[in-house]
C-alpha cells in the first residue's frame, strides 16, 4: 500500500473569521499546485482522495490534482483525518490525504514512520507500508520545485507561469427567444467594471462544453441548452502565454433565483445582440456574438 501525505498550503495571515475557514494565500496555492505537477509528471495518480475538513485541506486537494491533470471532483472529507489519524482505506490503490501540517504531524506520530520528517505548508510525502511498517519513498519540498509549470500536459516540455489547464478556456453566449425578437444576456464582471459573458478555465476531467455550462450557472445564474459545437474560438494573452477559448451558444431555461445564484454581487441584462456586442468587452466576443445573429437570425 503506498499514501500521499499532502500539507495545506499556507493560509492568509491577516484573518479574523474561524480557523477551519482560513483561506489559502497565494503562495499556499501555488504550493499546493507545484505538488501537483510533481505528481503528475512521475504518474502518481491518486485513487481516492481524503481532505480534512477545513478550507486549506479542501482547496489545496482541488490545486493539486487540478495541476496534476485529473478532476477534482472526488474528494472526499474525513474527520479522521482532522483528528490526526489516518482515514479507512479503500482498496489498494494510491491514496491521497490533505491536512494542515500540525495535523499531519499527529498522523505521522501514529503511523511510528522509523525516520523523522520535516513537515511545512506544501511539502508532500510519499509513504509506502512494506510488511507492516510504513517507510518514506520520498519527500518532496515546494521550495525544491520549479516555479514554472510543463505545457502542455504534465509532462509537457514547455514551462508556462501557471498550471497547463489554466491556458484552456471556454465560454458561453446566453440567449432567449422572445416575441420581440432574439436576447443576449450580459453580465458584469468581477470588479463590475465592464460586461461580459461568462467564462472560466477548462478544469481536468471536463470538456469545454459541459465546463462553460458550469460558467453559464455559476457567472449568470441561468441554466440551458448548450450548443453542441463551439459558434467559434480566440486567443488571448495572459500568463505570460497564449489561452485559448471555445466560445458556445447557451439556450436559457431557466434564470437561477438571486438568492441562489453564487455570483449575485455581478449584475445581469438582457439586451439585443447588437447592444451585447457593443457592450461587451472583448471584441473577439463581440464578433462572434454578431456572426451568431447573423447567421441564426432565420431560425431563432
Amino acid at each position: 500500500m503506498e499514501v500521499l501525505l499532502l500539507c495545506a498550503g499556507s493560509g492568509r495571515k491577516s484573518w479574523e473569521g474561524e480557523s477551519a475557514n482560513r483561506p489559502l494565500r497565494t503562495k499556499g496555492k501555488r504550493q499546493a499546485q507545484k505538488a501537483g505537477a510533481w505528481m503528475g509528471r512521475c504518474g502518481l495518480a491518486p485513487k481516492t482522495v481524503y481532505a480534512a475538513p477545513c478550507e486549506r485541506a479542501w482547496v489545496s486537494a482541488q490545486k493539486a490534482l487540478k495541476a496534476g491533470g485529473w478532476t477534482s471532483e472526488n474528494i472526499e472529507v474525513s474527520r479522521r483525518l482532522g483528528n490526526g489519524v489516518l482515514p479507512r482505506l479503500k482498496g489498494r490503490g494510491l491514496s491521497m490525504l490533505v491536512a494542515k501540517a500540525s495535523v499531519m504531524r499527529q498522523l505521522i506520530a501514529g503511523l511510528k514512520l522509523n525516520t523523522e520528517t520535516d513537515l511545512a505548508p506544501g511539502v508532500l510525502l510519499h509513504l509506502g507500508l512494506t510488511e507492516g511498517k510504513w517507510r518514506v519513498l520520498a519527500r518532496v519540498d515546494p521550495r525544491d520545485l520549479p516555479d514554472f509549470f510543463p505545457f502542455p500536459g504534465p509532462d509537457g516540455p514547455e514551462h508556462r507561469e501557471r498550471p497547463f489547464y489554466y491556458y484552456t478556456q471556454s465560454a458561453v453566449v446566453p440567449y432567449r427567444r422572445t416575441r420581440g425578437g432574439v436576447q443576449v444576456l450580459i453580465v458584469g464582471s468581477s470588479g463590475g467594471r465592464h460586461w461580459v459573458v461568462p467564462k472560466g478555465i477548462v478544469e481536468p476531467g471536463l470538456d469545454p462544453g459541459a465546463s462553460a455550462v458550469i460558467e453559464a450557472r455559476e457567472e449568470a445564474g441561468v441554466e440551458g441548452k448548450i450548443s453542441d459545437e463551439p459558434i467559434g474560438s480566440y486567443r488571448y494573452e495572459k500568463w505570460g502565454a497564449l489561452c485559448h477559448v471555445d466560445v458556445y451558444a447557451l439556450e436559457v431555461e431557466a434564470l437561477i433565483p438571486e438568492a441562489d445564484w453564487k455570483e449575485n454581487h455581478r449584475q445581469r441584462r438582457w439586451v439585443t445582440p447588437q447592444e451585447a456586442a457593443n457592450r461587451v468587452a472583448q471584441s473577439p466576443v463581440s464578433a462572434l456574438i454578431r456572426a451568431f445573429a447573423d447567421e441564426h437570425s432565420a431560425d431563432l
